[in-house]
């Protein structure tokens, strides 16, 4: 943890107690502004301090952990989609007028030795 965090932290410990916030106050954007942090940083830090009412700390935590899935999901490799492919043409070298493709089919492939056969 930086030396930043620990002393927002320390500093947030003293300064929320102060505030007499409700369950209707909007305790992110006023730690956002105090502190000068995102949205995503102020719920982790308020989740940490254990200052929230159980609904809103499992509410942020799930927010976090759904953010979270989303940018690993982001960083995953996407399965690639050779698009001079299809079920039936190995390669497909281009389309005739009326949009039907053509190429060498799979077929064709394996009997030229372009595609390892599972024999």
């Amino acid at each position: 943890m930086s030396k930043a965090r620990q002393e927002r932290l320390r500093e947030a410990r003293k300064w929320f107690p102060e505030q007499g916030f409700t369950e209707d106050s909007h305790i992110v954007k006023a730690y956002r502004k105090k502190f000068n942090v995102d949205k995503e940083c102020a719920m982790r830090e308020l989740c940490k301090l254990h200052v929230l009412s159980p609904e809103k700390q499992k509410s942020y935590e799930d927010q976090l952990a759904a953010k979270k899935r989303k940018r690993q999901e982001k960083r995953e490799p996407k399965e690639y989609i050779n698009p001079d492919q299809d079920e039936i043409f190995y390669f497909i070298a281009g389309y005739t007028s009326g949009g039907a493709p053509y190429g060498i089919t799979w077929e064709q492939a394996r009997e030229e030795g372009l595609v390892e056969t599972d024999d």
